[in-house]
């Protein structure tokens, strides 16, 4: 599973928000079991969502980018963006593709010393 990956048992309850700020309106999916996956598309329902906090509705702001195809970029309110439509992407750090230099195996994380 990579990091921008969340699965059902930890992905957080879809939650639908209503009104505009500061009287956003909150109310649990008429979905038993509905959740938000690392794609912000709610597991039961389909609407979208924020896979952070897991509210969807008018929480939500939509940005076109330019030169990306197909996609957009969500905002939510909580703070968290992800564009929708795209796979998500990992990048990795030259700290998790050097070679590690110790003398013996290690279980040591060199990225966080």
């Amino acid at each position: 599973m990579s990091l921008a990956e969340i699965s059902l048992v930890a992905a957080p309850r879809h939650l639908k928000v209503t009104g505009h700020r500061p009287a956003l309106g909150y109310e649990p999916c008429e979905d038993l079991g509905c959740a938000v996956p690392g794609d912000g598309v709610a597991s039961s329902c389909g609407r979208l969502a924020c896979p952070s906090c897991g509210c969807g509705g008018t929480n939500l702001t939509s940005l076109q980018l330019v030169g990306v195809p197909s996609g957009r970029r969500l905002l939510c309110t909580c703070g968290h963006s992800w564009l929708h439509g795209l796979p998500p992407a990992y990048v990795l750090t030259t700290a998790e593709t050097a070679e590690c230099t110790c003398p013996d195996d290690c279980e040591c994380d060199h990225g966080n010393d």
